[in-house]
């Protein structure tokens, strides 16, 4: 095995991190809000982007080549990403990605460390510097989550009257007169079969072109009889996303030959664009079985909303593809252990957006408690990065 290239490790590890912070922008954008996209319809544009981006590594100069590994790869990033999407947009976008990168970190550490003996000059340092990670990005995600907090606060008292005196019987005829659909904001976001992951972002009226997320956990989802509410669904997904999706590369460790690295790219592509397409066919066999009819089945599935999608949904998905690429090589050339907790930087990146961009974190005592635990989470990531040996590329 090649020795590896620290300096190429960590700026892939960069490039990672740019990537899967940007990607959420176009999901969290006013087209997807408006066409109230489904989570598989959004991870559909993100996995045929992955597919069709990969082959630009034939540029590079990298031969083309596969392995079945990618399709295991895709069996864990596909669902994962779509936990993800319903995450953001059920559970609020800041605290379900401190979740996801956290628990992303941990999970890598211990494919990294435990299951394939990446080495350290510390454990125990090492460990520290893992936790130091975890803590800082769970503080970033508290701190740009507060002002949202105290306005969905403050909007629940503001109309909980309003609902007290609501009139849900008459509502209900009217939206079956009208082919199930009502103007009542009250049901803009309920699931339906059509779309059971309805989601929970609302456009903001003093913020013009961007969108604030609504109350999370506002409405329920029936799963298995049960009911849950949405916020609890969403922070659950991101969880799975987390503990998911945090093992998608983890198959490339065991493909042979040139497979790996950038020759992994393709193989991890054509791998999440067939899980995606199997994901369709379960879901489509799904509907048919539950409605009793083919066509009834086929009626149900969610719309691609193509005019309105294509350019958000291709957006997406390049950005991933970019960080895909970043992180492939990052954990190629500084191990399981750092180069893919290292690209989990992605929510630094990502919680620049929403104080600068979407301007969700006004207050400043909260801005600067912020960047205190961004600063602790790129001080775990360099400590973790120093503890892992400059010998110890990944399976080593």
């Amino acid at each position: 095995m090649a020795e590896p290239n620290l300096v190429l490790g960590w700026f892939a590890a960069f490039v990672g991190a740019i990537g899967f912070g940007s990607f959420a922008v176009p999901i969290k954008g006013d087209a997807a809000t408006k066409v109230d996209i489904d989570p598989l319809v959004m991870q559909s544009y993100k996995s045929l982007m992955c597919f069709l981006t990969s082959w630009l590594v034939v540029l590079l100069g990298q031969q083309v080549t596969f392995t079945w590994w990618g399709v295991v790869s895709g069996l864990f990033w596909v669902p994962g990403g779509a936990f993800n999407i319903f995450a953001i947009r059920n559970a609020g976008l800041a605290i379900s990605q401190g979740i996801v990168a956290s628990s992303i970190v941990m999970v890598s550490f211990i494919w990294g460390n435990i299951i394939f003996k990446e080495p350290a000059k510390s454990q125990v340092m090492a460990y520290l510097a893992v936790w130091l990670i975890m803590g800082g990005l769970y503080g970033m995600s508290y701190y740009s989550a507060s002002d949202w907090v105290d306005n969905t606060d403050h909007d629940h008292a503001a109309t909980r009257s309003d609902h007290d005196d609501y009139d849900f019987e008459e509502d209900e005829q009217d939206a079956f007169l009208n082919d199930g659909s009502t103007s009542t904001a009250s049901y803009e976001n309920e699931p339906s079969p059509s779309n059971p992951l309805a989601n929970s972002l609302e456009i903001s009226p003093d913020s013009p072109g961007r969108e604030k997320q609504a109350t999370p956990g506002s409405g329920a989802i029936v799963v298995c009889g049960k009911t849950f509410q949405r916020r609890n669904l969403g922070l659950i997904s991101a969880l799975l996303c987390g503990t998911w999706g945090g093992s998608c590369l983890v198959p490339m460790h065991y493909s042979k030959g040139d497979t790996g690295g950038l020759g992994y790219v393709i193989s991890f592509g054509t791998g999440a664009l067939l899980v995606t397409i199997w994901m369709w066919i379960f879901r489509f066999l799904y509907m048919i079985a539950k409605l009793k009819s083919i066509r009834e089945g086929y009626a149900v599935l969610p719309p691609f909303h193509f005019k309105v999608m294509w350019l958000p949904g291709a957006t997406a998905g390049t950005l991933w593809s970019l960080g895909n690429v970043g992180s492939i090589v990052a954990v190629q050339q500084l191990g399981q252990g750092v180069g893919y907790p290292a690209s989990q930087a992605a929510l630094l990146v990502a919680g620049l957006w929403g104080i600068f961009y979407y301007r969700e974190v006004t207050r400043p005592r909260e801005v600067t408690r912020w960047f205190m635990s961004a600063f602790v989470t790129i001080f775990g990531i360099l400590l973790l990065g120093y503890e892992s040996s400059s010998t110890g590329g990944p399976g080593r």
